[in-house]
């Protein structure tokens, strides 16, 4: 379950930690303190737990410490207010927030002098504001029952046969970035949207595009018949098959999407915790720990080792050199910082000339 309250133990902790802050003025602003704990922003949900499981509960016995813990979607903003004194040691994120806030001075870039294992990635999943623990390949998901001919570009969305049975991510959800991706395959860039918003003016008013609204929503329409081609991840569209949907999952030949997922780097933290959190970000970039993650999500790793030597019961997630080049080419060329600046503007634009005019 995600919300927005502290973990029981973060609730504990939490109590200690705000007495000693009226003696220093706020959290983490003595070095003794800070190296007792990693304070840590993140979803929670199924996903916290298998990152507690896996990666956080070994460091922590390792290392005599413990992790506290704040649930919740959407902690940049809690990152932006602490600019000054921040609280937190890391948070949960993928390359695209986390590569705003770098270039804000919020977070650390990664460097492979603190962070050694940042060698073993595999170049595609290494990026200066993030590097992933594991990555989730992102294109189209099809239904071969009603689809019967090939299906290898995002354009296809657009085949007429499919009016009424297409669908594309909320805004708020993928969307924005899909959307991005799509707009640089035609041509346009951050800057320059009207290819895309042209585009997806036809998809939405021509073909009917239903939107999809999060990942089990997606599951229902496509288990239901009700959507035959749409975006989604690899991992869930296995999903869907399992569920009885006859589809599978197609990296387009313009490039697929993969968001990686680790913990963006807060700055401006005391000494010992800034070394902490690189020590346990280290730890997060080994072969085995991320199979065993790899076990419990059905996201692929990015350690070239583990990519290479997957256990017969994870050889389903292994990729190709060229389909883990084609994963994040489109979102390699995007400038976070223009998509960040327009953002209002590009949204409002969404709504009003994309939807409201279907």
């Amino acid at each position: 379950m995600t919300d927005n309250r502290f973990s029981r133990r973060s609730v504990l902790r939490g109590a200690g930690a705000v007495a000693g802050a009226g003696a220093i003025g706020g959290f983490g602003m003595t070095s003794a303190r800070a190296a007792k704990d990693l304070r840590v922003l993140m979803a929670g949900g199924t996903w916290g737990e298998w990152v507690n499981k896996t990666f956080a509960d070994p460091f922590a016995k390792a290392k005599g410490i413990e992790f506290v813990w704040k649930h919740g979607i959407g902690q940049e903003p809690i990152v932006m207010a602490q600019r000054v004194r921040p609280q937190w040691d890391l948070s949960h994120s993928s390359q695209t927030k986390a590569g705003q806030l770098v270039a804000m001075g919020l977070y650390r870039p990664w460097t492979a002098e603190r962070i050694p294992n940042i060698e073993k990635v595999h170049p595609s999943f290494r990026y200066e504001q993030l590097v992933g623990k594991c990555h989730t390949p992102y294109g189209l998901c099809v239904n071969t029952k009603r689809i019967t001919r090939p299906v290898d570009s995002w354009l296809d969305m657009w085949d007429p046969a499919f009016k009424g049975k297409v669908a594309f991510p909320a805004w708020n959800w993928q969307g924005e970035e899909v959307f991005h991706a799509i707009n640089i395959a035609l041509g346009g860039s951050v800057e320059n949207i009207e290819p895309g918003i042209a585009k997806f003016k036809t998809l939405f008013k021509d073909n009917q595009c239903k939107i999809i609204n999060n990942v089990e929503h997606t599951k229902q329409l496509l288990t239901a018949d009700e959507v035959w081609i749409a975006p989604y991840f690899g991992a869930r569209t296995e999903q869907a098959a399992a569920a009885g949907a006859p589809v599978e999952f197609v990296i387009p030949k313009e490039g697929g999407l993969s968001w990686i997922w680790n913990m963006a780097l807060v700055a401006n933290r005391p000494k010992d915790s800034l070394e902490l959190a690189d020590a346990f970000m280290n730890t997060t970039l080994e072969a085995e720990a991320q199979i065993a993650f790899a076990r419990l999500t059905g996201y692929p790793p990015t350690n070239m080792e583990a990519m290479r030597n997957l256990p017969p019961d994870l050889k389903k997630l292994e990729l190709s050199e060229a389909d883990v080049e084609l994963l994040g080419k489109l979102q390699r060329n995007t400038d976070y910082m223009a998509m960040f600046a327009f953002r209002d503007q590009y949204v409002e634009r969404w709504n009003k000339e994309v939807l409201q005019a279907a």
